[in-house]
């Protein structure tokens, strides 16, 4: 996968002033092939660039923030098969998400089984963090439109077990964030609780509350949804 990491001054070093970055970022995205990403470090809050993304590369685009100040701002920025302004599913786009978490995840795994354990909390970083902001977004976002069109309260139906299951599966996080870096803690029972809850949760918000979403909105909503998620 070809990845390019554009810096902005401040951030981790010498770097790219904001119009220089921004210009390049743009280049350097239209250079990528399906499922290829571009890094961006930046020293400043980046929802002016969103917003230009949003603009000018409307449904190609994922945006995943994977650090988030006070002093830098990490964001990859994947290009998407979609065609210019096509207009984005709740399903489609947190499933990528839930596709793109799962394979962090693993990666960190992988890397402790092969002893790095520099790169195993590296990974297990941006996944927690990743996970954490993913949760946000539903309970914040998503979850209030489902229940507003389907007329569910956040205490009951589908919704309300999910966020049952969040808690569940912080609880988890937290606990395998605090061992994933010691050789000497056993952690695959701690991972194999994490499944036992997320993987059953992934699939009914797949085949139930991301669907039901979808067409509960119209296209135009489901993608003004998708946006504001971005902007998250």
């Amino acid at each position: 996968m070809t990845q390019t990491t554009l810096q902005a001054p401040g951030a981790l070093g010498p770097g790219l002033a904001p119009d220089v970055l921004e210009r390049q970022a743009f280049e350097a995205f239209d250079g990528l092939g399906p499922g290829e990403h571009v890094t961006l470090v930046l020293d400043w809050a980046p929802p002016g660039l969103l917003a230009r993304f949003q603009a000018e590369r409307k449904g190609q685009f994922d945006w995943t923030p994977t650090r988030e100040g006070p002093e830098t701002w990490r964001v990859e920025v994947s290009r998407r098969e979609g065609v210019l302004g096509v207009l984005r599913t709740v399903n489609e786009a947190l499933s990528w998400d839930h596709d793109r978490l799962d394979g962090l995840e693993a990666r960190a795994f992988a890397a402790r089984d092969q002893g790095d354990l520099v790169q195993t909390a590296s990974l297990f970083s941006r996944f927690a963090f990743g996970l954490r902001r993913h949760i946000r977004f539903e309970e914040e976002l998503l979850f209030p439109e489902f229940e507003a069109k389907a007329g569910f309260s956040s205490t009951m139906g589908p919704t309300a077990v999910m966020r049952a299951e969040h808690r569940e599966i912080l609880e988890w996080l937290e606990k395998i964030e605090k061992a994933i870096d010691d050789r000497d803690v056993p952690v695959e029972p701690l991972r194999l609780g994490l499944h036992s809850v997320l993987g059953d949760h992934n699939l009914k918000e797949e085949n139930v509350v991301y669907p039901g979403t979808d067409r509960a909105l119209t296209a135009s909503e489901s993608d003004a949804l998708v946006s504001r998620i971005q902007a998250m």
